[in-house]
């Protein structure tokens, strides 16, 4: 009982000190201007994911005070916990070209469950096998939770870092927030997954029990990612609002992780009783059985995800629309977008379920020109019709490229544009071509914090051009 009380006087009094010393970071990050290099970018964000990590890290590091891990290698599997996140940043892209496309809120569910937060859950658990699991330094159950959550923690400092440069351009505070939200959440889930291997290697569980614990921490990390895209996407950034959810996401973290150390701790101490396998844990030859269930299940779990995710990339190529009415071409469209327009030379469809105060749109138009027209002169112009229409226009960038097989030129611009909320920054991409005495315009425009998700189908709509 005396041991009991320590432990949870203890956990109490170090989530005190971490939570005021998160609160202090994020007060601290909105004070940071923005920078405006490239470099600036990556030192802040660099610094960003790297302070609230080593705040919870040091956190639960207190809590094993009673046989603490050799610090070498807890940052060792840190280390090896943010290359595992490196050599998936791919997946960053995948979820922006196939997942976000699906209108479908329950389909976005499972395909991230079966996808992207199978992949993580997958990594964090392979690196504590790899790395930890068959060191004579891994002989308790708190010894996978600690791990894991380096594991964890070392994840989200390297998937916050990508995160942030990949904004260019996000304020510190959001930034900030981001990286407490990330080390959490990816920190709990690693600690949990690490006393679910603790339980297989010190007290011989099963594959089943091993399995069990996989889709435990696939689902928290599914649900979690999903929520932050759903809905960090659907409102505007109120730092009030994101720091409460950091906050509570604190509070419901603790309780979840002193759930499970508490019960680890009691196993290592004999409070409760299981089948215990402790004199295979002292050995760094672990027994071939506990071997295969580890290999086994990752690699299956791993050709799930890639399964799910080649299926669904080919199952998205099939749910588009044909464009096959008044204008010289027809396309394909996403079918879960609404046509607004379809008349005079002019077709609109909007994302009615997307992000944002303003809906993406895409738009394909017809205007008349002379055959003999010069390409660049016609882009210009109709540069110059945007500039004027739309307040504090920017013209990014212009290049060459091919439409069906005909020269076209692609502007990328900006603009201001007002809401019910106040000003808000739209990014756009328009690419004309011409087709006989015709210029065919074509853009895509959508706030420029969710702009990247839609271009995948941009530029679906680009290669199915065919002109009539």
């Amino acid at each position: 009982m005396e041991e009991a009380l320590t432990l949870r006087r203890s956990i109490w009094t170090s989530t005190l000190i971490s939570l005021i010393g998160l609160v202090v970071f994020v007060a601290v990050a909105a004070l940071v201007p923005q920078p405006e290099t490239q470099a600036g970018l990556i030192v802040l964000s660099t610094v960003l994911a790297l302070i609230p990590s080593v705040i919870w890290l040091g956190f639960f590091y207190q809590q094993d005070r009673a046989e603490p891990e050799p610090k070498k290698l807890v940052v060792r599997v840190f280390i090896f916990g943010a290359v595992a996140a490196a050599l998936v940043t791919f997946l960053s892209a995948y979820e922006t070209s196939v997942i976000r496309q699906y209108p479908s809120l329950i389909v976005r569910f499972i395909l991230t469950t079966f996808t992207v937060a199978l992949v993580y859950e997958v990594l964090k658990i392979a690196v504590v096998r790899y790395v930890v699991l068959g060191t004579n330094e891994f002989d308790r159950i708190t010894d996978g939770i600690v791990y894991g959550l380096a594991a964890g923690i070392g994840f989200a400092t390297l998937l916050t870092v990508s995160e942030i440069l990949r904004a260019d351009g996000l304020v510190p505070l959001a930034g900030a927030i981001r990286a407490v939200d990330n080390a959490l959440v990816h920190g709990a889930l690693g600690a949990v997954g690490g006393f679910y291997i603790g339980r297989v290697k010190i007290d011989g569980k099963n594959l089943q029990w091993m399995l069990g614990g996989l889709a435990i921490v696939t689902l928290g990390s599914s649900i979690y990612l999903v929520a932050s895209r759903e809905v960090s996407r659907s409102l505007e950034f109120n730092p009030w609002y994101s720091l409460g959810v950091a906050l509570v996401l604190t509070a419901i973290v603790t309780g979840v992780l002193y759930y499970f150390y508490r019960r680890a701790t009691l196993r290592d101490t004999g409070a409760l009783q299981t089948v215990s396998m402790a004199i295979n844990a002292r050995s760094k030859v672990m027994p071939w059985d506990i071997h295969q269930r580890y290999d086994f299940l990752l690699i299956g779990a791993a050709l799930l995800a890639a399964a799910v995710a080649v299926g669904s990339s080919l199952t998205l190529n099939t749910q588009a629309e044909r464009y096959e009415g008044d204008l010289a071409l027809t396309f394909a469209y996403p079918s879960g977008w609404v046509v607004n327009a379809d008349e005079g030379g002019e077709w609109l469809a909007r994302e009615l379920t997307g992000p944002g105060t303003i809906k993406p749109v895409l738009q394909v138009s017809e205007n008349k020109s002379r055959a003999d027209s010069d390409l660049q002169v016609l882009a210009a112009n109709f540069t110059a019709i945007l500039d004027a229409e739309k307040a504090l226009f920017v013209e990014l960038d212009s290049t060459e490229l091919e439409v069906a097989g005909q020269p076209a030129i692609q502007v990328n611009y900006s603009y201001a544009a007002q809401t019910a909320s106040g000003p808000v920054v739209v990014r756009g991409v328009e690419t004309y071509v011409t087709n006989g005495d015709n210029v065919i315009a074509m853009r895509y425009e959508a706030q420029a914090d969710v702009f990247e998700r839609g271009l995948p189908a941009y530029q679906r709509l680009l290669n199915s051009v065919q002109f009539q």
